[in-house]
């Protein structure tokens, strides 16, 4: 028995290079698939963060623009003739309108919104940013592709609406060259 035993121990018999070189092979497509599934995981995991990012700066904008609209309460909205923005007036117990109490809504031409309130433009000492402007991080609204429009009957035959809707189509971008994401956005307010 311990003959055998020792005889065992003695033979030598390895791996040939044909075993091996399967093993090898098998160990390339394993790994390369682990490899991509992981890197697919990182990719997509980043794009949906992107979008969410994207989602929340959205919500910011139009929210801002709606907490003006009914904050302000306008008894009359003009359309800018750019198709970029709008601006709201109050009018007097005898139909005059006051320029002095006007807020205006415009996105500009670097890709901000702006809301601009002529209470602090008209200020003798207006602050140095004298826009209340929301400006997103890391990205920016698409000026050639966003709009902000008015819908509805002009009163009398005037420039100006008395209710009517605001269309906004906003598409906002994030990042640069071909990891660069974009979201579009359309919303409708009444007033």
């Amino acid at each position: 028995m311990r003959i055998r035993f020792v005889k065992a121990l003695k033979r030598e018999e390895g791996v040939t290079l044909i075993e091996l070189l399967a093993v090898l092979s098998l160990m390339g497509i394993i790994l390369g698939v682990i490899s991509t599934t992981i890197f697919f995981g990182f990719r997509s995991y980043n794009q949906v963060s992107i979008e969410n990012r994207l989602r929340e700066e959205s919500d910011v904008l139009m929210s801002s623009i709606i907490t003006e609209l009914y904050a302000f309460a306008p008894d009359r909205v003009y359309a800018s003739a750019d198709g970029k923005g709008f601006e709201m007036f109050h009018v007097d117990e005898l139909g005059n309108q006051s320029t002095a109490d006007s807020v205006r809504v415009v996105i500009n031409s670097a890709g901000q919104l702006e809301i601009q309130k002529a209470e602090i433009l008209n200020s003798t000492t207006p602050p140095a940013d004298p826009y209340q402007a929301t400006r997103i991080t890391n990205g920016s609204i698409v000026p050639a592709l966003s709009s902000i429009t008015l819908e509805g009957e002009k009163a009398g035959g005037f420039d100006y609406y008395t209710t009517g809707l605001i269309n906004i189509n906003l598409v906002l971008t994030l990042g640069s060259g071909t990891g660069q994401s974009q979201l579009q956005l359309e919303s409708r307010f009444g007033f």
